[in-house]
């Protein structure tokens, strides 16, 4: 649990360019977060800040894990939104609208696989023509729209 914390740290201090910022983001001194990369930089037995008066450049091995750092910590807010939502007791639905004209056996074959796999999600099925569907998805009463133009020719 702590790599997570200084994983995040880290990746403060480098989108902020800034120990100081950093520590006021997470509200914590600035010695606090100095010590948690003097921290991880022990624990993983390489240097990743080099410190210079007031300013600081990363290191090759910095560069890397700030790189990777990113990927992880976007991956673990997925990861956990997806289960907070899982276990809301709130319907999930999804709604999609298509094409009036529209009637063919992909969008009834991609509906039928969407349910089978996704049991606790719910499907709202409609259709409009090319400015109804527009409005439904400007005004968020669909979730996607699937049409063959954005919107009618003027």
């Amino acid at each position: 649990m702590m790599l997570l914390k200084q994983m995040k740290y880290f990746v403060s201090i480098v989108e902020n360019n800034s120990f100081t910022e950093a520590a006021e983001k997470y509200f914590v001194s600035q010695s606090a977060i100095s010590q948690q990369i003097k921290s991880l930089e022990m624990e993983l037995g390489v240097e990743l800040i080099l410190r210079g008066n007031r300013s600081f450049t990363l290191t090759s091995a910095g560069e890397y894990f700030y790189r990777q750092s990113l990927i992880i910590l976007d991956e673990i807010d997925r990861i956990c939104n997806k289960t907070k939502l899982l276990s809301s007791n709130e319907e999930n639905i999804l709604k999609i609208g298509y094409l009036k004209k529209y009637g063919g056996y992909e969008l009834q074959k991609a509906i039928a696989n969407f349910t089978s796999k996704y049991k606790k999600i719910d499907l709202h099925i409609i259709s409009g023509t090319h400015e109804e569907l527009y409005e439904k998805l400007k005004t968020n009463s669909v979730d996607l729209v699937l049409n063959d133009q954005r919107r009618a020719f003027s």
